[in-house]
């Protein structure tokens, strides 16, 4: 039955990425050890997991002055 009323406006879910390939000197690695911060290159091959399951493969972009992950497959399309 459908009220036409929404119920729900956001959910959020805990989602991290993970970056496969990175290429680093060592005074960069020593930073990222040194603060726990890592600001991926522009590019950057990662994954998007959300609920501890990969739901897209992507890239770090940067634009406006800020990073996004921009999705190059959903994990759907992998599996097919």
């Amino acid at each position: 039955m459908d009220n036409g009323k929404q119920i729900l406006e956001r959910i959020r879910i805990p989602t991290r990425i993970i970056v496969h390939r990175l290429e680093l000197t060592p005074s960069a690695l020593a930073d990222i050890v040194r603060t726990g911060t890592l600001a991926p290159a522009n590019g950057a091959v990662c994954e998007l997991e959300a609920g501890g399951k990969v739901i897209a493969r992507g890239r770090i972009v940067r634009r406006r002055g800020g990073f996004f992950f921009k999705v190059r497959e959903t994990a759907e399309e992998a599996r097919s």
